[in-house]
C-alpha cells in the first residue's frame, strides 16, 4: 500500500510540473525557438550568384546519436542554397541599429552568417536584430537588405518586431551605420504570408531596386509544433 501510495504521489507531481509547462508555453506564444534562431531558405528558391569571391566552407554540424532533434525554426522557408549567398560577400558598411520612432522599436543589430543548421543565424534575445551580412548592405546599388528578429521568446519575453505588422505605410526606418552615417527608409508594404507561401527568392533577392526587407514571426500560433504559422514581411524604400 505504501509503495502505491508513493507512485501515486510521484504522478501527481509530474502532472503538476506538465501543466506549468504547458501554461508557460500559453503565456509566452513562442514556445521553443532554437538555440540562435534561424532564417532557413528552401533548397533551388534563391537566385544563383555570380561568383566574385570564393565561398568560406560551411559549417558542419558534428552529429550525435544522442542530440535531441532539430527544433522547428522561427523563420521558415528558404535552404541550404543560402550558402552560395556568400560568394557575394564583400567588404561594405554594416547597419547597427534600427529604429522606427513610430512603433517605439530601437535596437542593436548584429552581422550574421549561416547557422549550424544552414539558415540565416538570430540572436535569441528578440532584443536584438540580425542583418544578413553575405546578402546586400544598405549601401548596396541595388537587391534587399534584409534584417529579421523573432517575433518573441520563452527565455526574453515579447520583442520589438512584434510591433512590424501595425506599421502604416510611409511610417519612417532609420538605420545607423558602423561608420556613423544613417540610411532612411519608409515603408512600402506590411504583409502577412503563411510560411509555405513566403516568397524566399524575392527576400533575398540581389537585384532591382535597392530596398530594406524586414522579417518576423506573426499570425496564429500552432501550440502543437510551437511556431508561428506566418511571417510578417515589411518592405521598405530607401529616402533620397
Amino acid at each position: 500500500m505504501r509503495a502505491t501510495a508513493g507512485k501515486i504521489g510521484m504522478l501527481a507531481v509530474a502532472l503538476v510540473l506538465l501543466s506549468a509547462l504547458a501554461l508557460a508555453l500559453m503565456l509566452s506564444g513562442c514556445g521553443s525557438a532554437p538555440r540562435a534562431g534561424t532564417l532557413d531558405a528552401a533548397p533551388t528558391q534563391l537566385p544563383a550568384p555570380s561568383a566574385s569571391a570564393p565561398a568560406p566552407p560551411a559549417p558542419t554540424p558534428t552529429p550525435s546519436p544522442t542530440a535531441p532533434p532539430r527544433a522547428v525554426p522561427l523563420l521558415t522557408g528558404a535552404s541550404a542554397d543560402i550558402r552560395s549567398v556568400q560568394a557575394q560577400a564583400r567588404a561594405t558598411v554594416a547597419p547597427v541599429r534600427i529604429r522606427i520612432e513610430a512603433l517605439g522599436i530601437d535596437m542593436d543589430i548584429e552581422a550574421v552568417g549561416l547557422s549550424d543548421t544552414g539558415g540565416m543565424g538570430l540572436p535569441k534575445n528578440p532584443a536584438i536584430a540580425a542583418w544578413y551580412r553575405f546578402g546586400p548592405a544598405p549601401a548596396s546599388a541595388e537587391g534587399a537588405t534584409v534584417i529579421a528578429a523573432h517575433v518573441d521568446s520563452l527565455e526574453y519575453d515579447v520583442g520589438p518586431f512584434s510591433r512590424l505588422a501595425t506599421a502604416p505605410a510611409g511610417t519612417e526606418i532609420v538605420l545607423s551605420m558602423a561608420d556613423g552615417g544613417e540610411r532612411r527608409y519608409r515603408v512600402a508594404s506590411v504583409d502577412l504570408v503563411l510560411k509555405p507561401d513566403v516568397p524566399w527568392p524575392a527576400i533575398f533577392d540581389r537585384t532591382g531596386p535597392a530596398r530594406l526587407t524586414l522579417v518576423t514571426c506573426g499570425g496564429e500560433f500552432d501550440y502543437t509544433a510551437r511556431r508561428y504559422l506566418s511571417n510578417v514581411i515589411v518592405s521598405a524604400t530607401p529616402v533620397p
